[in-house]
């Protein structure tokens, strides 16, 4: 089976696909995986679709794709979530603003540089995978940590040793958090240093 360009695009637009990957595009059409490369291809090369990782691609007529919705799609079939200073940043936790996308996942560390952004995606043991909410952008929505499992991401991956993280610093040292659900949570770490980090505040 096969589709011309304007058919394919319409089959994107119908189904309002904004980050899928090869395989959707495979199983809505019925088309060939290499088929379905190729089309998908010549739509990125009329500027229609953007590719930020093989096999995955953006819809680039949507007028308000947040960059935080591919973190699910990047780590695949892990799940993952924003955070650490870019959640913290977004809830004005943290006055700087962050370069990159912030992320976690039960997938393995990596780092993606996308048109669309440059991820870098940590790893956290999959137990640790909560404390999340699903936020809504336009038509449509990412995930992301609260603000208390947020810093606790953050904290609890800097105190590993050889981490590429470090410590959240704030000058004033008092932390817009609700400190009794830093410590409720904190206990689920089940991991002393980060106990007694919290506790220390």
């Amino acid at each position: 089976m096969s589709f011309s360009a304007p058919q394919l695009l319409k089959v994107i637009q119908d189904h309002k696909l904004r980050i899928f990957t090869t395989s959707d595009m495979k199983t809505l059409t019925g088309m060939r995986t290499q088929a379905a490369a190729q089309a998908l291809l010549r739509l990125s090369a009329g500027g229609l679709l953007m590719r930020i990782k093989r096999g995955l691609w953006v819809n680039r007529l949507l007028h308000d794709l947040n960059p935080y919705e591919a973190v699910p799609h990047l780590c695949a079939p892990w799940p993952a979530y924003v955070s650490l200073f870019s959640a913290l940043s977004e809830y004005g936790v943290i006055e700087e603003i962050p370069q990159v996308i912030y992320a976690v996942s039960a997938s393995r560390p990596i780092r993606y540089k996308t048109p669309i952004g440059s991820f870098h995606i940590h790893h956290l043991p999959e137990n640790l995978i909560w404390g999340y909410e699903i936020r809504k952008a336009g038509q449509g929505t990412y995930l992301i940590a609260e603000p208390e499992k947020a810093f606790l991401d953050l904290v609890y991956l800097a105190l590993i040793p050889r981490s590429p993280l470090e410590l959240p610093y704030k000058r004033s040292r008092r932390w817009n958090l609700k400190r009794e659900t830093l410590r409720k949570y904190a206990l689920r770490f089940k991991f002393p240093p980060l106990i007694k980090y919290i506790n220390a505040m």
